[in-house]
């Protein structure tokens, strides 16, 4: 069992199917913190700011957010867009990759074309894919 450096996850993605297997993967790896579930990049938005408009975070507490490219309502760069307005208080606390089942380049050159975007992961997510990225990233120590 490994240690984490991310308080909790933030799934976003519409498919519920992806949103309950990356679930159980996060779980496979003795991840045993919050897991936040949402359907698109609106409902991301609220509960960010709501729960920063309620100061539930402080310190160095780190969210991982996983974050699909193509949604209804908010997408990742309607998401993304609205996340960079956000305060440098409330940015901190994130580390956000994309996951996507998007192969396009345009769409990866996009993707890190924000400074806020740390990674590209390309579906299927799988325990390994999630641990090596946590580990080159310094958020997971076997």
């Amino acid at each position: 069992m490994g240690t984490f450096r991310i308080q909790e996850v933030f799934l976003v993605d519409d498919d519920a199917i992806v949103r309950m297997v990356a679930t159980k993967i996060l779980k496979s790896i003795d991840f045993n913190n919050a897991i936040s579930s949402f359907e698109n990049g609106e409902l991301a938005i609220e509960e960010i700011t709501g729960r920063f408009a309620e100061r539930k975070y402080s310190g160095d507490e780190k969210v991982l957010l996983l974050l699909d490219i193509n949604m209804p309502i908010l997408d990742a760069w309607g998401f993304l867009d609205e996340f960079t307005e956000l305060s440098p208080d409330i940015k901190k606390h994130f580390l956000i990759a994309i996951i996507t089942s998007s192969i396009d380049t345009n769409d990866r050159i996009k993707a890190f074309s924000y400074p806020e975007v740390l990674d590209y992961i390309t579906k299927p997510l799988s325990a390994k894919h999630l641990t090596d990225f946590l580990t080159r990233h310094g958020l997971f120590e076997a």
